[in-house]
C-alpha cells in the first residue's frame, strides 16, 4: 500500500503494510504539526533543516523518557537489566526509523 503524507511543504509517498497505515498517518500528522510550529519560531530555515531539528527534538524527548523510565524502574531491576532493556528499545526505535528512511529513499 502507498500512502501520501504531507510534512511541512513537501508530500512524501511511503510504502507500508495496511496495518501500519494508521500509525504512519498519525505520526506524519504529528511531525507536520511540529514542523509548522518550528516554522513559526525560526525564520529563514530550509525544509531539510526543519526536519533535522524536529528529529533532534524527538531524540531528546526519547532520551528523556528513557531516563524517566529508568528512574521509575530502578527499584525493580538491576542496572544491567535496565541497560539491556533500554538498549533493546533503542534498537527497536532505530530499526523502525531506518525502515521508514529506506522506504522514503525508494520513492
Amino acid at each position: 500500500m502507498i500512502l501520501e503524507v504531507l510534512i511541512g511543504k513537501n508530500k512524501y509517498k511511503l510504502e507500508c503494510r495496511p496495518e501500519e497505515s494508521e500509525i504512519i498517518l498519525e505520526c506524519s500528522d504529528r511531525l507536520d504539526q511540529r514542523i509548522k510550529e518550528l516554522e513559526e519560531n525560526i525564520e529563514n530555515v530550509s525544509d531539510s533543516h526543519l526536519l533535522v531539528i524536529a528529529g533532534l527534538m524527538l531524540e531528546q524527548e526519547l532520551i528523556q523518557k528513557n531516563q524517566e523510565f529508568i528512574e521509575e524502574k530502578k527499584l525493580l531491576y538491576t542496572e544491567d537489566e535496565l541497560f539491556e532493556a533500554m538498549s533493546e528499545q533503542m534498537d527497536n526505535v532505530s530499526n523502525y526509523i531506518q525502515k521508514i528512511i529506506t522506504k522514503i529513499d525508494k520513492l
